[in-house]
């Protein structure tokens, strides 16, 4: 019975291992992006925020390629969904249908072997981006989902569905 559920375990986690792409991103200078503006905070601190909590989103999506395939891209533009407003002595960011999120990058898919399965430049928006429904706690720990929600949905239509 032990040896049974070490090889149901194990027949459960050989998927995870299959794919173990990579995702190598580079970041254009912030200033000069339409919209990473802070609201509440220093501008090197949410820069980082923003590098730390992106970067995150993509490294997994590295996990749905096949071994040895890289995704390498560079972030050209960013703006972020909503508005920075000033509010008496705080600035937030309003977030409402005319602010939705862009982002402009230029990308290479790369085989285990060296040759370019793809490349190009790309221009997402999501002007629908307040229509899907969240739950509260989503909105609490995953900050930037709209950015993340946009990318990932192109990733998948457009990368991942090359290795279906």
């Amino acid at each position: 019975m032990k040896y049974l559920k070490s090889a149901v375990a194990a027949l459960l986690v050989l998927p995870v291992f299959a794919f173990a792409g990579e995702v190598k991103v580079s970041w254009g200078e912030f200033d000069d992006f339409i919209d990473v503006r802070p609201a509440a905070e220093t501008k090197s601190a949410f820069y980082k925020r923003v590098k730390t909590s992106l970067e995150k989103s993509f490294t997994e999506l590295g996990e749905k390629l096949p071994e040895g395939t890289v995704f390498e891209f560079r972030i050209t533009d960013l703006d972020l969904a909503g508005d920075v407003r000033y509010g008496g002595i705080r600035e937030y960011r309003l977030v409402e249908r005319i602010y939705f999120p862009k982002m402009k990058f230029d990308y290479q898919l790369v085989d285990a072997e060296g040759k370019i399965l793809k490349e190009g430049s790309e221009s997402l928006k999501d002007m629908n981006f307040l229509d899907r429904i969240r739950t509260p706690a989503q909105y609490r720990k995953d900050g930037f989902y709209y950015e993340k929600y946009m990318f990932e949905q192109w990733f998948e239509e457009n990368i991942e569905s090359q290795f279906k």
